[in-house]
Order: structure tokens, then C-alpha cells, then sequence
């Protein structure tokens, strides 16, 4: 592998990290990307600072001075996930764009695997693996969990499989791009303060790209450490994702606007309760049903860690769901969903 990318001397993988105030996580991810089982003049290491406020640039800034040939550093003013990546890209000279995320860690075969995968799968536009979920802490190993298991995250196989397996999917996570398809169908929208990624991913399916998903490529994401964490990660990307789907439609599946259909339904039998004895029935055997459901994946993990941790766990996937649906209700209330809403309609009348 070595002397076939020596004798073309070019950058293959362009590796992104948009990051702000990562200064726990982004030594450890610098001295993975730098020990890489990949020839390191085949790849290139770009980090776009958000304006942090700890010391993650002075850190980034000590390997840029010991690295200056591998390691190129920019700042993203605007602060956002999608104003960074698009820096990013402009400056990559890969073939392939990579994105990471500050809160990762990746094994030393990752780029291998990325390659090889590439290599089965050339017609791919953006391939990518699967995520380990981690937690530090009483509260994190609980987040681990309910970031790890179908009723928490429901089908996403990049975070539930256990097992070998390969195949084409909807998304990948910290995907590997070709570089064209960002000159075909653009970049990222910088409107979209989160879940950029699922509105671009419609964008790359509508042009008649693919998603190629590899099990040998995996990742360490390190969840947020507390329930308060949790709870504005899924209020954000209940939000979010709701206009992510108002500017590309087809963005969020419907399975995907579940949390959505339970909080409205919730909220209707709740007060229709009051109104009549059918709806306050429903609204009960709603309610016993899903604190059934719940109980029973609260009390795997109980069995796993200790008792104390059945009710926090049963809280932490109660929080999870009921603020992702919270969070796609008020959508409705943001400005951005109605521009863009009011946008896709003029699209369609015209």
C-alpha cells in the first residue's frame, strides 16, 4: 500500500476537525490521526478553532509548530459546525474529505480501513463506519448506554451493530467524501446551526449518491456526561433537524419524526383527559406502555452497573425522548423553519 500512494505523491484523505473548546479531547485525537497505520505524506490534518475559549488552539498550535508539512490550522469566526466544515473543504487538497468530530477518537487502522473500503466500494460517494459510544462518570455511563441502544437511538445501524456487517445505508457518520460532490451539489448549509449533515446527505441521495457503511471502521464518540447535557443535545437536534427537513424535504424520514408524532399524540390525550373518559383510558395505557418499555431496558442495564442506576437510566431515556419531540414542537416556533417553509413553497409555485 505504502509504495503504491509513495509513487503518486498526493494527498488522499484530507482530514477535517471543526472544534471549540476541546481541550480534554483534542491532544489524544491529534496523536491517533498522527500514528495512522497510512502513509502520513498521503494524508493531510486541517483544524478549524470555533473561537474557543480554553485552550484547545494553544494546543492545536504546539502540534502545528512541531508539524507544520501535515497540520494546517484556520478559525471558523462564525463559531458553527457547518461554517467550519465548509472552511475546511475549501482548503483540502484530498481526494476524499473526512470529517471528525472534536469529541472523537479513532483507532490507528482508521484511515486503513477507510482506504480499503474505498477501494471495494470505488462507486461510493461517502463511506464511513460505525460509533462507539463512551461516557465518563455515574451519569456518562448511562448516557453511553442510551446513546447505544435501539430504544434510545431507534434504527441507526451506525450506532447499534454488534456484529459484522457491510452494506449501502441512508448515512454514515464521520463520513469520507469524494471531493467532487462538493462541487456538484455544494457544501454545507451554514443557515443550519446542527444537523447540517442529514440535510446535505438528502442533498447527495437527491443527486444519486451512495452511502456505503463498513463495520471495520469505527469510532470513539464520548457522550455529554450529565442529564443536562442529554437534554439540550436532543432539544437542538429535535429543533434543528425539523428545519434541516424544511430546507431539503426528504431530510428526516418519517421514522425519524417518531419523537415528533409521540409528543403530539402525548400531549393531545393528556388534554383530551380532561375532556372525556376514552381519551383519559388512552392517555393511561399510553403511559403504561411506554413506562413498561421502558422499565424493561432500564432494568438490562441495572443488572449490568447496580439498582441505583435503574432510575437515572429510566430518566435519562425519558429526557432523551420527550426533548427530542419537545424540541421538534418548537420548531414550529422558529423563525428559520417559516423562512425556509415559506421558501420551498415559493420553489414549488413556481
Amino acid at each position: 500500500m505504502h509504495d503504491e500512494f509513495k509513487s503518486k505523491q498526493s494527498i488522499f484523505f484530507s482530514v477535517l476537525l471543526v472544534v471549540r473548546n476541546e481541550e480534554k479531547y483534542i491532544s489524544r485525537l491529534i496523536e491517533t490521526l498522527l500514528k495512522q497505520e497510512f502513509p502520513i505524506e498521503n494524508y493531510e490534518l486541517i483544524i478549524i478553532d470555533g473561537c474557543s475559549s480554553d485552550n484547545t488552539l494553544g494546543i492545536v498550535e504546539d502540534y502545528r509548530k512541531k508539524y507544520p508539512d501535515f497540520i494546517r490550522v484556520y478559525n471558523n469566526n462564525k463559531k458553527t459546525l457547518p461554517a467550519g466544515w465548509n472552511i475546511g473543504i475549501k482548503q483540502s487538497k484530498g481526494q476524499y474529505v473526512l470529517r471528525l468530530d472534536g469529541h472523537t477518537e479513532v483507532p490507528n487502522d482508521f484511515l486503513l480501513n477507510n482506504w480499503e473500503t474505498i477501494k471495494k466500494q470505488p462507486e461510493a460517494t461517502c463511506v464511513g463506519g460505525i460509533i462507539i459510544s463512551k461516557g465518563h462518570g455515574f451519569q456518562g455511563s448511562i448516557n453511553e448506554y442510551v446513546y447505544s441502544h435501539p430504544f434510545g437511538v431507534g434504527s441507526s445501524k451506525f450506532r447499534t451493530l454488534n456484529e459484522d456487517w457491510e452494506g449501502f445505508v441512508e448515512t454514515v457518520p464521520y463520513g469520507a467524501y469524494k471531493k467532487e460532490i462538493f462541487d456538484e451539489i455544494g457544501c454545507f448549509n451554514e443557515d443550519l446551526k446542527r444537523n447540517e449533515d442529514i440535510e446535505f446527505h438528502r442533498r447527495v441521495y437527491n443527486y444519486g449518491g451512495q452511502f456505503f457503511l463498513s463495520t471495520k471502521i469505527r469510532s470513539t464518540y464520548y457522550v455529554r456526561d450529565s442529564l443536562k447535557g442529554l437534554i439540550n443535545k436532543s432539544l437542538g437536534d429535535g429543533t434543528w433537524s425539523m428545519i434541516a427537513n424544511q430546507v431539503t424535504p426528504g431530510s428526516l424520514s418519517v421514522y425519524k419524526k417518531a419523537p415528533l408524532y409521540t409528543f403530539l399524540s402525548g400531549v393531545a390525550l393528556f388534554i383530551g383527559a380532561f375532556l372525556h373518559s376514552v381519551f383519559f383510558w388512552l392517555f393511561m395505557l399510553a403511559l403504561l406502555s411506554y413506562t413498561l418499555l421502558n422499565s424493561i431496558v432500564s432494568i438490562k442495564f441495572a443488572r449490568k452497573k447496580g439498582i441505583q442506576f435503574f432510575l437515572p437510566c429510566f430518566i435519562a431515556f425519558f429526557c432523551m425522548h420527550f426533548f427530542r419531540g419537545l424540541g421538534s414542537f418548537l420548531a414550529y416556533f422558529k423563525m428559520e423553519y417559516w423562512i425556509y417553509k415559506k421558501q420551498l413553497l415559493f420553489k414549488k409555485t413556481n
